[in-house]
């Protein structure tokens, strides 16, 4: 096939395709640019749909210490106010932290608050947080960007939960709680700007897009605005399906899911090309409603520039489309060349199971609702998608594993790693320093040889070593580059003794909630006494070992003779 500029023309017409899942795995195209496919990487198709935010639980928690209650707040009526006008129907609990008060314990009670003076908000964030129900998740106020708080609301926000911060500071003049109003003025995203939820930024309104000039504004506008990165899917419905009224918004929802599944937790703008001539007028509210984006097929180019200019963030082709036919302006910058530089731009091609050549064209017209049923799941979408998300290659819905596991995202297992013994190694390096002179891959087959000798069926084994110095003998590079193959990682601590406590605590908790539901083994490599006079990290061991997880603590001379 001849090359085309993609500034000239873009013209492919293949087959009108439908789906049956229960054949999906037989159906399923290889990456064009890569036939071999990552058996032993992530299953990204392995996972059940979010349920929608409204259905969700809402949990409030509230630092005192850094913001105490307002003199006069009304407090229970404004945070349930607030959540209803946000479409969040509900208030499980309102917990409060810290002693700086201004109210009584009884009007804390009346009010419905559970008031912990003593109690720390990160562990009861984790233990709150169920990786079957994700929640919706409002803090109070705003924790600093660099605090360990605002680490583990980063660590559930990529988990799926829904993260709701009020900043005081955002309000004009003294934040008095006294209406839900004010409240959801000064709600924010963890990242900045209005919150996020199921990629779409509360209060934005489905832009309407007729020419070059609305389309370069809308893109100008993801670029310029604040906090996380924006996606774009490119849906060209003259390749693949028109929508009906009654399919068009659980398909934005099973789109932005799957960019959700990937680790994409920032807004995802929809573009449907061609829908202003192939949808009927009277879709357009669902369109809207769904923030689907109808726009004529013939700025197809003009937003692949745009794109290619601004690099907004990840982008996703629905359907494939060839990379021969596809050559760029500039030297070194064909399809190939693109798609290969780790990092520069994220590009997914989501290729849907083809109809069967012999079908009649009467009968493949019946199928387009099953078409349709293929975009509305989240785990069919990654099944059929290949490319490059955050430097990663994704083929057939697997994702390579090479990247430092550091609880800041779900930590992940090879496939069938389901059966036999799992074992999850934390280790202080101050309580015990590994010896010098070996590489992580040596230390990490001593460790392994350990566990073998006393029988363990090693299915998985991971350790993760906590260290104070960046610039010492397990800093610097091994802090960001994994270039070694086994599954140990370091992990940098700052502040004191209890700082590196506290950031193991939080780990062990996140690790808690993405090893369900294997029964695996917990081993702690550090000094018992300090973690027996430690409450918060003694009484959730105890937690965890009712939790069907093996819990055992360690010194280093058990793995290495002194």
């Amino acid at each position: 096939m001849d090359e085309v500029d993609i500034s000239t023309e873009i013209s492919l017409n293949p087959p009108r395709r439908t789906v049956d899942e229960a054949d999906i795995s037989n159906k399923i195209s290889l990456n064009p640019l890569d036939e071999t496919v990552c058996l032993d990487g992530e299953d990204l198709t392995d996972f059940c749909s979010y349920p929608r935010s409204a259905w969700r639980q809402n949990h409030v928690f509230w630092d005192l210490v850094k913001y105490p209650i307002p003199p006069g707040a009304k407090l229970e009526t404004s945070i349930r106010a607030a959540l209803n006008k946000m479409g969040l129907y509900s208030c499980e609990t309102i917990v409060a932290y810290g002693d700086r008060m201004s109210h009584s314990e009884d009007d804390l009670r009346n009010s419905s608050i559970l008031h912990k003076p003593q109690g720390e908000l990160a562990v009861d964030l984790l233990y709150a947080a169920d990786p079957r129900s994700p929640l919706n998740i409002m803090v109070i106020p705003r924790p600093d960007t660099k605090s360990e708080l605002h680490r583990v609301l980063k660590g559930l926000q990529s988990r799926h939960h829904n993260i709701l911060i009020v900043n005081p500071k955002a309000h004009d003049g003294p934040f008095l709680f006294d209406s839900g109003e004010s409240i959801v003025e000064c709600t924010e995203d963890l990242d900045g700007g209005k919150p996020i939820i199921g990629g779409r930024r509360m209060g934005d309104k489905t832009p309407v897009i007729k020419d070059l000039r609305s389309l370069v504004s809308l893109f100008e506008s993801v670029s310029k605005a604040p906090g996380r990165r924006t996606a774009f899917v490119f849906w060209d419905l003259a390749r693949y399906i028109t929508p009906t009224e009654s399919t068009v918004i659980p398909i934005g929802t099973g789109i932005r899911a799957a960019l959700q599944r990937l680790g994409h937790h920032g807004c995802v703008e929809i573009l449907a090309f061609g829908a202003d001539i192939l949808t009927l007028r009277r879709d357009s509210d669902s369109y809207k409603e769904a923030r689907i984006i109808r726009l004529p097929h013939g700025l197809y180019k003009n937003a692949w520039q745009l794109f290619l200019r601004l690099k907004p963030g990840p982008l996703m082709i629905i359907p494939t489309i060839d990379p021969s036919c596809l050559r760029f302006s500039g030297p070194d910058w064909s399809f190939n060349s693109l798609l290969r530089k780790p990092g520069h731009y994220d590009l997914l091609f989501v290729t849907p199971p083809p109809v069967d050549e012999a079908t009649p064209k009467d009968v493949k017209f019946r199928h387009i609702s099953e078409d349709a049923e293929f975009l509305h799941k989240a785990h069919l979408i990654l099944g059929c998608t290949h490319g490059v998300y955050e430097g990663k290659k994704i083929t057939r819905g697997r994702r390579d594993m090479k990247d430092i596991q550091d609880f800041s995202k779900p930590i992940t297992f090879k496939k069938g790693a389901t059966e036999g013994q799992f074992v999850f190694v934390f280790w202080n390096l101050e309580d015990f320093p590994f010896p010098t002179g070996l590489t992580p891959d040596a230390i990490y087959e001593k460790i392994e040889s350990v566990f073998l000798a006393f029988n363990y069926e090693l299915r998985n084994l991971s350790i993760w070593a906590y260290i104070d110095d960046k610039e010492g003998s397990w800093g610097g590079d091994f802090l960001s580059k994994k270039i070694w193959s086994s599954s140990i990682y370091f992990l940098p601590v700052g502040g004191d003794k209890s700082a590196r406590r506290n950031r193991m605590l939080h780990d062990i908790l996140l690790w808690s909630k993405d090893v369900e539901p294997f029964p695996p083994h917990l081993v702690i490599v550090s000094n018992e006494d300090k973690i027996m006079a430690d409450k918060k990290f003694s009484s959730t061991l105890e937690l965890l070992s009712h939790m069907n997880i093996n819990v055992i603590i360690e010194t280093g001379s058990s793995f290495f003779e002194v």
